[in-house]
C-alpha cells in the first residue's frame, strides 16, 4: 500500500477541519464590501507562503445586497499544505455607515466634539482610562489637534489688533477662519482628525441607539449570518472581527446562539484590535453588554488579539472582566508585537501611521508568528485549539516555511 495516502490521512486526522465557515466583520472604514474582500484575498495570498500554504481564491468577490444599506461578499479559500486541505467559505459584511463622512467638515467636527463630550459627561472616558490608560490618550488626541487649530486661528484673528487696532478684525477674523478651515483639511488628511470624529460620533450613536437605520442594518447582518450557519455543512463556524466590527459580530453570534442553528458545532470568536469596550463601557449600551454576556456564558472560544504597537485598542483589557460579566468562559487575550511579524523596512513604513498600524491585524505577516489573521482563518487548525493555546502552532507549517 502506498505510504502517501496513509500520511495524508494521518495529518488530516491531526487537523480535522476540512470545511470552515468564516464570517468577517470589518472595522469603521469608508470602503465598499468588495474592497474588504479584495484586501483579504490579497493579504491571505501574501501570508500563505510564510506558513507553507497554497491558497486558491478568486481575484475578487462580488457584492450582494442583504438589506437596505447592508452588503455581503462571499468567496471560497481552498488552502492546502503537506498532507492537509481546508476549504473555508469567507463572508465579509459591510453596513452603510458612511453617512458620517458625507457631511461638511464643520458638521463632522462639531458632531465629533459633541460625542466626545458625551463620553466625558457619562463617565465613560474615565472607564476607558481605568480599563486601559493608553486608550485615554487616543481619546485626547483629536481634542488636542482641535485645540491647536483653534489656537492658530485665534492667533491670526486677534494678533494684528495689537498693531493696527480693532479695525484690523475686518481682515484678520476672516483670515483666522481660513487658517482654521485649511488646518482642519490638512489635519483630516494627515492626522485622520475627521475620521476620528466620525468614529466617536458613530460609537456614541450606537451606544445610545440614536440611529434606528444602523440598528436595523446590524439586525439584518445577524439574520443573514444565522441563515448562512443554518445552511452550512462546515465543520466549524468562526466569527472574525476587526476594530468596530466587534460589536456587530457580538450581536450576530448572540443571535446564532439564541436561534439554535449551530447543530452541535461549537462556534468561535476572534476579535482583533477590538473597539468593543469603546461602545460597551457607555452606560447606554445595555443591548451590547447583554449580547456579550450571552456569548461569554455560552462558553464560546473567544480569542482577543491586542497589541502594544496599536494605540487604538484596549491593551491589557479583558472584556468579560471589564464589563463585570460573571461566569462562563472569558476571552483568551493574546498580545502581538507587529515588529516581530514584519521585516524592519515594513515595520518602519507603518509604525508612524496611526490607522495603518491599527489595520495591521488584518494585513499579511512576513515572518512566521503565533498570530496571523489569515493563517488562523484559512489553515487546518481547529479554532478552539488555537484559542486555548493562544496562537498557532508551527508543526503544520514546518514544510516549506522558514522560521522567523
Amino acid at each position: 500500500m502506498d505510504a502517501r495516502p496513509r500520511a495524508v490521512a494521518a495529518t488530516q486526522a491531526a487537523f480535522p477541519v476540512a470545511r470552515r465557515l468564516v464570517l468577517v466583520f470589518p472595522g469603521f472604514e469608508a470602503l465598499p464590501v468588495e474592497a474588504f474582500a479584495r484586501r483579504f484575498i490579497r493579504e491571505a495570498g501574501r501570508t500563505a507562503p510564510v506558513y507553507g500554504m497554497v491558497i486558491a481564491m478568486p481575484d475578487k468577490a462580488e457584492a450582494t445586497a442583504i438589506a437596505d444599506g447592508v452588503t455581503a461578499a462571499a468567496f471560497s479559500a481552498d488552502a492546502s499544505g503537506d498532507g492537509w486541505r481546508t476549504v473555508s467559505e469567507i463572508v465579509h459584511y459591510a453596513i452603510d455607515d458612511h453617512s458620517y463622512s458625507r457631511r461638511s467638515d464643520i458638521a463632522r467636527l462639531l458632531t465629533g466634539l459633541g460625542a466626545l463630550s458625551d463620553f466625558v459627561v457619562t463617565g465613560t472616558f474615565f472607564r476607558f482610562v481605568r480599563t486601559s490608560w493608553r486608550y485615554g490618550l487616543f481619546f485626547a488626541y483629536p481634542l488636542l489637534i482641535t485645540l491647536v487649530l483653534l489656537a492658530a486661528a485665534l492667533l491670526v484673528g486677534l494678533l494684528p489688533t495689537r498693531w493696527f487696532g480693532w479695525p484690523a478684525l475686518f481682515v484678520s477674523v476672516p483670515a483666522g477662519l481660513l487658517v482654521f478651515l485649511a488646518g482642519l483639511r490638512v489635519a483630516s488628511r494627515r492626522a485622520y482628525l475627521l475620521l476620528m470624529m466620525d468614529d466617536w460620533a458613530f460609537a456614541r450613536d450606537i451606544a445610545r441607539g440614536r440611529k434606528p437605520e444602523i440598528t436595523a442594518r446590524i439586525a439584518a447582518v445577524a439574520a443573514d449570518a444565522v441563515a448562512r450557519i443554518h445552511r452550512s455543512d462546515a465543520d466549524e463556524i468562526v466569527f472574525a472581527a476587526h476594530s468596530f466590527g466587534a460589536f456587530t459580530a457580538m450581536f450576530a453570534l448572540s443571535a446564532a446562539l439564541e436561534a439554535s442553528v449551530l447543530g452541535g458545532r461549537r462556534p468561535g470568536l476572534m476579535t482583533v484590535g477590538s473597539s468593543l469596550l469603546k461602545v460597551a463601557l457607555h452606560p447606554g449600551a445595555k443591548a451590547l453588554r447583554a449580547a456579550t454576556a450571552t456569548v461569554v456564558r455560552a462558553g464560546v472560544p473567544w480569542l482577543d488579539v491586542q497589541s502594544l504597537t496599536d494605540p487604538i485598542n484596549f491593551y491589557k483589557s479583558d472584556p468579560a472582566r471589564d464589563l463585570g460579566i460573571a461566569g462562563g468562559t472569558p476571552p483568551n487575550t493574546i498580545r502581538v508585537r507587529f515588529r516581530s511579524q514584519l521585516s524592519p523596512q515594513s515595520y518602519r513604513a507603518i509604525r508612524r501611521d496611526l490607522f495603518r498600524t491599527h489595520r495591521q491585524y488584518v494585513y499579511a505577516v512576513e515572518r512566521r508568528h503565533h498570530y496571523s489573521f489569515h493563517a488562523m482563518l484559512c489553515g487546518p487548525e481547529p479554532f478552539a485549539e488555537v484559542t486555548a493555546r493562544g496562537g498557532l502552532r508551527d508543526t503544520w507549517a514546518d514544510s516549506g516555511a522558514a522560521s522567523p
